[in-house]
């Protein structure tokens, strides 16, 4: 019989449900302390599936309600180098209101030598359409940034500086006042990445700089807010939209509206929520199992109430359905607990960092992931309590009586194995439908399913070898290995509850290992240690000059530099290419270019060839080979870009291995010169210090080039590098500790499995004391075998994340493997630490034990 025959009219006639509520109950009130790691594992699980999917909900949410204001407008019309002709704003200008802006890197410099990389963002009057900025200091100072010649600076630039409201600062050729502190902003979100501090003036103070030079690498922004309500209308924004790109189709505009405010950041969170989901998982999964122990421990201890019940003539069915009930009653427990919890998590979040966070999440519960949490806590209840319960609900009551202390060996019903089995079929199939990238999931998941199988492999090995080696010396390791090979051993409950944590963490701990060191080792150290973003080329060779004066060793290299936006490949428009996930962020706005007539350093061809130097046939590109078979490019193949206004179709003539990792000039396309060397444009230059360059001189290099050419913008790449290096540490710590509350809920699956083998160790310790054992042999008898246990689930979980962590870093990340002893000695202290703790507890409860109650039994 299966669960859902209980539900049918013809068991409906069997079973009396109310008796079988009342017995439930009645056996509930008498005492259900067996079954609190039932509802933990529950709990637990349940809340990281719930905690990881509403805060995946939450950020959505956030981006849909404060659309507006994260995108500064209804739409958003966004390009690199050239400012909107007369024709395009006053297209625009017919759309609705429109604000303008501008965003650049530049540097913010004082007398005496210092200076700081700023973000600068210029407005017009009309900025901001959706809610307000806030200047901090000095109060209710109103919008003093549209005077011309003031800013409004973050505190970091002033810190930097040394100086303070008020003070006089030089952006490019123009000297400002620094008139207050800047808080927020509205559509700080839309912006760029940020390596320096913001700083908020107006256009007519940018056009003071002189920084707005042809081919300078400026973002140009055009926010419209549609008349009336028509905002709030799909079609309008639509309208809008085509409007704009059908009168200027070599527009060359990005464009975003308030209903999607954040594409590529939205995608990542997703991407990451997914994939963290995934270990939430697992430790559901986990879970489950310590749910397994806990019923089957429970059950052990109502053999005599059961075989009373049968022998008072209660069916199987009665039997079955009071301890069904219980077990869906403490389920839905654990599930309200761990959906509280999770439900709870993104307000625990934001109040926690607020201020760190970029957009305040929506805090309030999603029906959605909660629902999902719930299922799968159902899902999994039902996986691993069926197949406990089948066996009770067969087993004779001659046998329950005379079984006490053994361990039942009956086959469930088939219904149950296959409920059981439909039951984690139908847990899989919701992870995949919950998922976007449901190909990825299902491998995953797999895998987690395929992991759980070799950890229990694993533990039959352990028993396996203890029981070909059980007849050793010296006595206590005798009967430790006894223990462990002998039917009611706890190496397989062991492995699979430590050993997926513990994996999980040493794969974490190596790959932060190994990523970490490639930044020290090979970024840092092989990376040129400033940019110079443009560089006027008719000043290119003063530039070198300047620097080769100062530091006649320094290592400088160029290349021409313009950012364009790819607009369709083969013809096909971006919005209709199915890009594979990895290769999207290709398409998802501008991206940097340049032209050259020979392969650029640190590239490698993998496909096709380079075009000769002075290649005058028609355009070609060379594109990344990483990213080009995602898009599903091949050699020959097309691609439309659109470069200052005008549309570029070119050929691909070859595949580059990029190593992006050496920080030196490269980008995705580069052209042959005979494509854009007509287009007005910039050039980017990186600094290489000779080796043993003291701060000093590096600092004196710098000066000299921020005073000679104060419209370049200098940007130190050890600020890049520790910005990467933040947000990826910020990424490992996050799924630490997903995968700690895998470990957790491990060490409770632990001791639910040494609970359920406490009656046979009391019974064995009482054989033990009868025959002349003293405590201390039976002592050093149960931490050995806990012990040893330990130590092989622990190397078993170093090897399995070691070979976890070098896969990923080989063909994940990319980056050299590198194995850390610390991380391994931190594991194998860890599982000890549970497991001896744990063994600690369940020894001292057998030798509490009382021999007179077990003997009278005999």
């Amino acid at each position: 019989m299966t669960a859902a025959d209980l539900a049918s009219p013809s068991s409906a006639r069997s079973v009396s449900l109310p008796l079988a509520f009342a017995i439930a109950f009645r056996e509930l009130r008498a005492g259900a302390g067996g079954l609190t790691v039932f509802v933990l594992c529950i709990a637990l699980g349940v809340m990281a599936v719930a905690a990881i999917g509403s805060l995946g909900a939450s950020f959505d949410a956030a981006l849909a309600r404060q659309g507006r204001l994260l995108v500064g407008g209804d739409l958003s019309f966004e390009r690199v180098h050239r400012r909107a002709s007369a024709e395009e704003r006053a297209a625009l200008d017919g759309e609705g209101r429109v604000t303008e802006s501008a965003s650049l890197r530049a540097m913010a410099r004082i007398p005496g030598g210092k200076s700081a990389l700023i973000e600068a963002k210029a407005v017009d009057d009309a900025y901001p359409l959706y809610g307000e900025v806030i200047v901090t200091e000095p109060k209710d100072a109103g919008p003093i940034w549209r005077k011309p010649g003031v800013i409004v600076a973050e505190r970091s630039l002033l810190e930097r500086l040394n100086v303070g409201v008020g003070s006089t600062v030089s952006i490019g050729d123009a000297t400002v006042t620094i008139g207050g502190i800047l808080g927020t902003q509205p559509d700080r979100l839309a912006d760029r990445l940020a390596y320096g501090p913001r700083v908020l003036m107006s256009l007519d103070t940018l056009d003071r700089t002189g920084l707005v030079q042809p081919g300078s690498l400026i973002r140009w922004i055009y926010r419209l807010q549609l008349p009336g309500d028509s905002g709030n209308d799909r079609m309008a924004l639509n309208t809008a939209r085509f409007t704009v790109e059908a009168k200027f189709p070599e527009g060359g505009f990005g464009i975003t509206d308030w209903t999607d405010p954040a594409p590529s950041i939205r995608r990542e969170v997703k991407r990451f929520t997914q994939f963290i989901s995934l270990v939430g998982l697992g430790a559901l999964l986990l879970g489950g199992i310590g749910v397994a122990n806990a019923i089957g421990s429970y059950m052990a201890k109502k053999r005599q109430v059961i075989a009373t019940f049968k022998t008072l003539g209660a069916t199987s069915r009665l039997v079955l359905a009071v301890y069904l009930i219980q077990a869906l009653m403490l389920a839905g427990l654990g599930i309200v607990f761990g959906l509280v919890l999770g439900a709870l998590t993104p307000a625990l979040l934001s109040a926690t960092y607020r201020n760190a966070l970029p957009i305040a999440l929506a805090v309030e519960p999603h029906p959605v992931s909660l629902l999902t949490a719930a299922g799968a806590g159902l899902l999994t209840m039902l996986l691993f309590v069926l197949l406990p319960l089948g066996r009770a609900s067969v087993v004779p009551p001659a046998m329950l009586m005379r079984s006490h202390l053994t361990d039942e060996r009956e086959r469930p019903p088939l219904g149950f194995i296959v409920t059981a089995a439909a039951s984690g079929l139908a847990l899989l199939a919701l992870a995949i439908a919950a998922s976007e990238e449901r190909a990825i999931t299902a491998s995953i998941s797999a895998g987690i399913v395929a992991g759980f199988v070799l950890l229990l492999g694993f533990g039959w090995l352990l028993q396996t070898l203890a029981a070909r080696f059980r007849r050793t010396k010296p006595p206590s390791l005798a009967l430790a290995l006894t223990s462990i090979a002998g039917p009611g051993s706890i190496a397989r409950q062991v492995a699979i509850s430590l050993g997926l944590g513990l994996g999980f963490l040493v794969a974490i701990a190596l790959i932060d290992r190994s990523l970490m060191a490639e930044f020290a080792d090979n970024i840092e150290i092989e990376a040129p240690a400033y940019y110079f973003l443009d560089v006027d080329a008719q000043n290119l060779a003063a530039f070198r000059d300047t620097a080769n004066a100062v530091e006649p060793d320094a290592k400088i290299a160029d290349a021409p530099m313009l950012r364009g936006r790819i607009l369709a490949i083969n013809g096909v428009p971006v919005e209709k290419v199915e890009a594979a996930p990895d290769s999207r962020w290709v398409l998802a706005s501008d991206r940097g270019l340049t032209y050259a007539d020979t392969l650029p350093q640190g590239s490698t061809i993998t496909q096709g060839s380079w075009w000769e130097p002075g290649y005058t046939g028609p355009p070609l590109v060379s594109f990344d080979a990483d990213s080009g078979p995602g898009l599903g490019l091949k050699i020959g193949d097309t691609i439309t870009v659109n470069v200052l206004g005008r549309n570029v179709e070119a050929r691909i003539a070859n595949f580059r291995k990029i190593d992006w990792e050496s920080l030196a000039i490269n980008f995705v396309m580069v052209f042959s010169p005979n494509t854009l060397a007509g287009a007005p444009h910039r050039v980017l230059v990186t600094l290489e210090y000779p080796k043993g360059t003291d701060s000093a001189r590096e600092a004196k290099l710098v000066q000299a080039l921020a005073d000679r050419f104060p419209l370049v913008t200098a940007i130190k790449v050890g600020d890049i590098v520790e910005a990467a290096k933040d947000l990826l540490q910020k990424v490992m710590t996050a799924i630490g500790m997903t995968a700690g509350v895998t470990l957790l809920i491990g060490a409770l699956v632990l001791t639910g499995a040494v609970a359920a083998t406490q009656q046979r160790r009391k019974y064995q310790a009482v054989l033990y004391k009868t025959l002349g054992a003293t405590r201390g042999r039976i002592v050093r008898a149960e931490l050995l075998e806990f012990g040893l246990l330990g130590v092989a689930v622990a190397a078993f979980a170093v090897a399995a994340g070691t070979i976890t962590a070098w896969a990923l870093c080989k063909w994940g990340f990319e980056v050299p493997f590198i194995f850390s002893g610390r991380a391994a000695a931190e594991t194998v202290l860890l599982a000890l630490a549970l497991v001896l703790g744990v063994g600690a507890i369940a020894t001292w409860r057998v030798l509490s034990a009382k021999a007179a109650p077990y003997l009278r039994g005999e």
